[in-house]
């Protein structure tokens, strides 16, 4: 009786001492799909980003090779809308709710389009250097920050450009030394601006209330360098490489390494999930849930095959997750794909 009371008393322990990741892995897996979309029209190339309307009920996505903003309804995944002619090669997208307008960085066009959301007709084309791709907006000053230049203009440094939204205009730029940016991202917190520098194999840190590169972070461990996604509470930086997959996770304040683990190749869309401090990363080989059991310890959960769609996003307020892929290889159409985050 003694024996079993002990092992009744442990179980009891180990019970109650399970970390939230622990107990996270006992439930549920963290996605489970529950609708796909197809997508025929579509007959080729990259999708790039989504942007979300929840008062209208919008998913919007780029597709760059097609030409278009696809539309789809946000609770059904239903497609809505193929907007064809106004874009030439759509990358990073952003919807302003208080202006119900779609920003569209277009490097077909060299230009940021502000476009009409309800029915995309274009409203101001504003001219950037060539290659626009990486963006990312701050509502607090109402700026939207595109990187440009670079490889497309032919030279070894890229511009973050300035776009007020209110002025429809570009109000100022900043050199970055790298010809190849493909994620911004912003922690309004300290006014620090984090971008990819793929082509240099580091990470550029922008002072925002001076405009300029303040430090450069480089580690062996970050190659081909591009998704990204932050953690402001424990200030950690989430890093995508490519050739091979890895997930590099770094100190925000000095840019140490922490951790890096195994994930899927050819990263493109990356999104920290607070909630359930999970990570999900999309990739060429499917999407890689990873969980965070601390700030300093990491571990991949659960994969998830998505016919190749490596552009996705998470909708927390809805609890869903959508993915879209291309025809290619692995699907013989696009499409878009639903997850419900558990």
């Amino acid at each position: 009786m003694k024996q079993l009371n002990l092992a009744f008393a442990s179980a009891l322990i180990t019970l109650f001492t399970l970390s939230p990741a622990a107990s996270q892995a006992a439930d549920a897996a963290p996605l489970t799909q529950i609708g796909s979309t197809p997508l025929p029209e579509v007959t080729g190339g990259d999708f790039d980003h989504f942007a979300v309307d929840l008062r209208h009920n919008r998913l919007y996505v780029a597709a760059e090779v097609y030409a278009s903003i696809e539309v789809f309804d946000l609770k059904t995944g239903k497609h809505q809308l193929s907007a064809r002619g106004v874009v030439k090669s759509p990358r990073k997208i952003v919807f302003l709710e208080d202006q119900n307008q779609l920003l569209v960085a277009d490097a077909g066009n060299a230009s940021c389009e502000f476009l009409d959301a309800t029915n995309l007709h274009l409203i101001k084309s504003v001219s950037l250097d060539p290659g626009p791709d990486a963006g990312v907006y701050a509502p607090q000053s109402g700026i939207f920050y595109v990187g440009n230049g670079g490889r497309a203009a032919k030279t070894d440094f890229s511009y973050v450009s300035m776009i007020s939204v209110d002025k429809q205009q570009v109000i100022g730029r900043i050199r970055v030394e790298a010809a190849t940016l493909k994620t911004l991202i912003i922690d309004p917190s300290t006014e620090k601006l984090y971008a990819t520098m793929r082509d240099k194999n580091q990470v550029a840190v922008v002072d925002l209330e001076k405009n300029a590169v303040e430090q450069t972070w480089s580690s062996p461990e970050l190659h081909v360098d591009s998704a990204m996604a932050y953690d402001p509470l424990h200030k950690r930086l989430f890093v995508g490489d490519r050739n091979p997959g890895k997930l590099v996770v770094l100190d925000a304040v000095d840019g140490h390494v922490i951790q890096t683990l195994n994930i899927g190749n050819v990263s493109d869309d990356m999104t920290y999930d607070s909630a359930h401090h999970r990570i999900y990363i999309s990739s060429a080989d499917g999407v890689d849930v990873v969980a965070q059991d601390s700030p300093d310890h990491y571990r991949v959960v659960q994969h998830v095959d998505t016919l190749g769609g490596k552009t996705s996003i998470y909708v927390p307020s809805i609890g869903r997750f959508f993915v879209v892929h291309t025809k290619g290889e692995q699907a013989k159409e696009a499409g878009l794909q639903v997850f419900k985050v558990n």
